[in-house]
């Protein structure tokens, strides 16, 4: 069996369920959340609690916040009595994430689409929630030799975050930038920063210490995030432009779509991609799970031509990034 990602969430848990088995509080709070396996109603507690920790209301568990999961458990088992608000918030939406490890796998295929395109990007993000992977130039990348992004940021991904070789040599220039979610984010507010950092497991250390770098990035670099649904927005903004390359992005959020608004994403980048030319190329860029799941999928589809490829094989929040696509045209 793989260990698990998150020991000391894996042992509330256990300590939850047993709670539950005997008719524990936990019950009734996970009531409160839709009962159905997407909606993830133990995270959203436990993302709620670790909001409450970071909001410094219950100083007795952040001092167990990791640690040791039984003195843990003896806290939190006294918080779900009479819990905080930001639990009961947090128990009726849905967890939200915007993790900036899936930039290693998207800025690999935006250097593959500069590869062969050879024109600056307008990339456009669905289900960007604070926009942290649509500011992914100000992070660092480097695969072999070949760098792009800021050299200088806390944010990093080096050659061991690849195996393979992507085209960072390609130098991709984002001319343009913008994206849309049902519940925007704002990245600069005190209070948007602790809901993404709740939904982060306490300790996988260096996905908080990376959020939180992205997070000081965000504060000195602004992009627009609209409040709207994905189809409509691809509809009204996702067209191909003369002199760029324009490029719909999306990381892990597919399959949280209805699927009447992934048919009609779909239809409009067809429809588009059909009015595309060399000139004024249009890319589809995807890292979703793959069909067997273990990982996700980078996924390409450029027009003219409108084929579709897979680019390389990435982990659900980030590094490794196993690039696939062939490097004998450059």
């Amino acid at each position: 069996m793989a260990a698990s990602p998150s020991p000391f969430y894996s042992g509330l848990l256990a300590l939850m369920a047993e709670s539950a088995e005997r008719g524990g509080p936990v019950v009734k709070l996970l009531a409160r959340a839709p009962l159905t396996v997407e909606a993830a109603s133990p995270l959203r507690l436990l993302g709620g609690v670790h909001r409450a920790v970071l909001d410094g209301v219950l100083p007795e568990l952040a001092a167990h916040w990791p640690g040791d999961v039984d003195a843990a458990w003896r806290e939190l088992a006294a918080v779900l009595e009479s819990p905080p608000a930001a639990v009961l918030a947090a128990l009726e939406r849905d967890p939200q994430t915007n993790e900036v490890g899936r930039s290693a796998a998207l800025a690999a295929g935006l250097a593959e689409i500069t590869r062969r395109a050879c024109l600056g990007l307008r990339i456009f993000e669905i289900g960007s929630s604070a926009g942290l992977n649509l500011r992914l130039d100000r992070y660092a990348f480097a695969a072999g030799t070949a760098q792009w992004g800021d050299p200088e940021s806390a944010v990093r991904f080096d050659s061991a975050s690849y195996t393979g070789a992507p085209p960072f040599e390609a130098n991709a220039t984002i001319v343009e930038r913008r994206g849309c979610d049902l519940h925007p984010i704002d990245a600069t507010a005190f209070d948007g920063r602790n809901q993404l950092l709740s939904y982060v497991w306490p300790d996988q250390q260096m996905r908080q210490t990376r959020l939180r770098a992205a997070l000081d990035i965000a504060a000195g670099a602004p992009v627009v995030i609209d409040t709207e649904s994905a189809d409509h927005w691809v509809e009204a903004r996702v067209e191909p432009q003369a002199g760029t390359c324009t490029v719909l992005m999306h990381s892990i959020m597919w399959q949280y779509l209805p699927a009447d608004v992934q048919q009609r994403v779909g239809a409009t980048m067809r429809i588009r991609g059909a009015t595309a030319t060399t000139s004024s190329p249009l890319a589809w860029l995807r890292l979703e799970p793959a069909p067997e799941i273990v990982h996700a999928d980078l996924r390409l589809t450029m027009w003219p031509g409108g084929d579709e490829e897979v680019l390389a094989f990435s982990g659900y929040h980030g590094p490794p990034v196993e690039w696939r696509a062939p490097t004998d045209q450059r």
